[in-house]
């Protein structure tokens, strides 16, 4: 049953990666450039992506996470996104090895853990983590040292959620009066926080201050009506889509075998098994973020707890209503890829710098970005990408002329190419939205670059163009 629930998930996600049909904008472009410099200039990485605080970084787990891919495929973007397909496939045999085939045909069916394994972002890790997690608890005795290591790289992925349970698992482990062995569990804390400490001790303890402000003077201390509306509907729709499918027509019947389950759950007597993990993992977190910041993110640790509870549902159930409510997961989950056309995707980006590849003639060439948030890390990856690759390198491209300040690693990559022109025959400005965004206008912006012709202009689906320019 395993091997058929591993090849399901494989044939309904390797399709999404057929074409370069995924995702690949600000962030990921980002963490690709910080591990293309890991690779190629190997330049240890001791902090990783910044959070939403500012002056606070996670850990760079997801960077080594993602280096070895990286490496293998000699930088090709795909790397992000099959290293979280493997990482799903492992989820989902550590799910049917440790809960059972109910939860297992949930981590390979339902649409979330297909949107994220097809994906790379810095929080996607984090379902994986918050399964051991519970894989663990099953066993603490056994996995001080293990719970302590978890909930430390739990802080490389997703700080904010993290923080929660360095409170929930001692409170668990209370309530099922278990003696913690202090001494493993903070052994298991301290080993992957050694980065992030040798960059706090060389910068003046940086991130501290920064927690400390925050705390101090940030959202923590800031809650009303609507924003516990917010955060919890939020929560309650990211949940729902780990356990329901995504058809709307699929998804009422889904609803209704679950409440038809939970009524049978609770004759039997069962709903103290929801309880201590279950309640407190879904519980205090979500209170928790009615004061503090939320990004919906946060929530992806919390999704392997609610696959675990309609397991335990699952089991008290006749088998008509288990076999259908699964049933129609995995119809759900069967469905062909829509070939995406917006900027944010990889195939288009890449369809444009194929063009400009083609208009360039051999010539040398600048490229300038405007995207709506300005920083166009993207675009930088993809061009140092395809130069180690064999492709002519920009004499310049960024997002505005004379800027790489924003690229921390640009100078070292460059660095790795030699003999390059230094002054550009053609120019080329590739536009996202082209719309007048307030706080960025495109006419401001291409201001900036100071060209006096506009030789041509080709779209690429509805949210991008290509201008070449005289300057």
């Amino acid at each position: 049953m395993l091997i058929f629930l591993l090849l399901f998930a494989l044939a309904t996600r390797l399709p999404h990666l057929f074409g370069y049909n995924i995702p690949f904008s600000f962030d990921h472009g980002r963490d690709a450039i910080a591990v293309l410099d890991l690779i190629k200039t190997f330049s240890l990485k001791f902090i990783g992506p910044w959070t939403s605080i500012q002056g606070l970084f996670f850990g760079p787990g997801w960077y080594y996470l993602l280096a070895p891919l990286y490496w293998l495929l000699n930088g090709n973007p795909l790397a992000g996104p099959l290293t979280m397909l493997l990482i799903s496939l492992v989820t989902i045999g550590l799910a049917y090895k440790y809960f059972g085939v109910f939860e297992a045909i949930i981590f390979a069916t339902a649409p979330i853990f297909t949107i994220i394994s097809v994906s790379a972002a810095n929080p996607f890790p984090m379902v994986l983590i918050g399964l051991l997690i519970l894989i663990t608890l099953k066993n603490p005795k056994k996995h001080f040292f293990g719970i302590g290591l978890l909930i430390s790289l739990g802080f490389h992925f997703s700080s904010a959620l993290a923080v929660f349970y360095l409170l929930i698992v001692p409170l668990i482990l209370f309530i099922k009066k278990i003696k913690l062995n202090l001494k493993q569990l903070i052994v298991g804390l301290i080993i992957p926080f050694i980065p992030q400490l040798l960059f706090e001790i060389k910068n003046n303890f940086i991130e501290l201050r920064s927690l400390i402000n925050y705390f101090v003077a940030g959202e923590s201390q800031q809650i009303t009506p609507g924003k516990i509306k917010i955060v919890t509907n939020s929560i309650i729709h990211e949940l729902d889509l780990a356990i329901l499918p995504d058809n709307l027509f699929l998804k009422y019947l889904s609803i209704g075998l679950l409440l038809t389950g939970m009524v049978y759950f609770i004759r039997k007597r069962k709903i103290k098994s929801f309880w201590p993990e279950i309640g407190l993992f879904l519980l205090i977190p979500t209170i928790g973020f009615w004061w503090l910041h939320f990004n919906i993110w946060y929530v992806y640790g919390l999704l392997p707890v609610v696959v675990i509870a309609i397991g335990r549902i699952l089991r008290s159930t006749p088998k008509i209503i288990t076999y259908s409510y699964l049933s129609l997961l995995i119809i759900g989950a069967i469905k062909v890829p829509v070939r995406q056309t917006g900027a944010a995707f990889l195939s288009v980006k890449l369809e444009v710098l194929n063009y400009i590849e083609e208009q360039t003639q051999g010539k040398s060439y600048s490229s300038y970005q405007y995207l709506p948030n300005i920083y166009d890390y993207a675009y930088q990856y993809l061009y140092f990408w395809r130069g180690f690759n064999g492709h002519n390198l920009p004499v310049e491209f960024s997002y505005q002329p004379s800027e790489i300040s924003y690229v921390t690693e640009k100078l070292g990559l460059l660095k790795k190419f030699e003999n390059q022109p230094t002054k550009a025959e053609k120019t080329f400005l590739i536009i996202e939205k082209p719309e007048n965004v307030w706080h960025y206008p495109l006419e401001a912006w291409l201001g900036r670059i100071k060209f006096s012709q506009v030789i041509s202009k080709k779209e690429f689906g509805p949210e991008l163009e290509v201008w070449e320019v005289r300057r």
